[in-house]
């Protein structure tokens, strides 16, 4: 694989989250990677990944 597109599949695997209510899954803002979020899809928050989590 190339190394480039690794390194954007995994920013991405650490930015997505899944509701909890809805269970849909979404990408947040790096800068948001920190902060609970609102899901865009039925406006449930979303907490931030624990550590051990990711």
């Amino acid at each position: 694989m190339n190394p480039f597109l690794a390194a954007i599949m995994g920013t991405l695997l650490h930015l997505k989250r899944k509701c909890p209510k809805c269970k849909r899954e979404q990408v947040v803002k790096a800068s948001e990677k920190q902060k609970t979020v609102v899901c865009k899809f039925c406006g449930a928050k979303i907490p931030p990944k624990r550590i051990d989590q990711e």
